[in-house]
């Protein structure tokens, strides 16, 4: 499986996490399709209360889903910050006066944010995994095939 489809596993289903039962789905997406985008996730009309239909998530996996999310945003907010921080102070330094020493140091920390963001990453995608039963893992595989197809037969 492909970095860029575990991301979009994992992004799917927190996302949908946060949104707890289909009602309040159908609430949170209705409010945000007016909305302008942010950089977070925008979730296409439909597509969390769809998803959820058709994995056929029982309450107890709709919770450790949102427990799931809630413990990923704490972990991730702060790396990314720091990565931030960190590729900022790369650049200044590549601009200005660094040393070479300096300038690979600064990157080490770099590289060494974004293993720590796409190792929790992973983790959290092998949890997710872990709540879904295997029927729904395949199905989940499936829906999401289907919407790749779906965004490059668009273009």
């Amino acid at each position: 499986m492909s970095r860029f489809r575990l991301l979009t596993l994992l992004s799917t289903l927190l996302a949908f996490a946060t949104l707890g039962s289909p009602v309040r789905a159908e609430r949170a997406l209705a409010q945000t399709s007016n909305r302008p985008a942010t950089g977070q996730l925008q979730v296409p009309a439909g597509g969390v209360l769809n998803l959820v239909k058709e994995l056929n998530l029982s309450r107890d996996q709709i919770q450790r889903l949102q427990q799931l999310r809630k413990n990923a945003q704490g972990q991730n907010k702060e790396r990314r910050q720091a990565l931030q921080i960190a590729r900022q102070e790369l650049a200044q330094l590549i601009q200005g006066n660094g040393s070479s020493a300096q300038i690979r140091q600064k990157r080490q920390q770099v590289q060494s944010l974004q293993r720590e963001i796409a190792d929790t990453n992973f983790e959290n995608t092998l949890a997710i995994r872990e709540i879904l039963t295997p029927e729904q893992r395949v199905k989940l595989q499936q829906v999401l095939e289907q919407r790749r197809q779906n965004r490059l037969n668009s273009k």
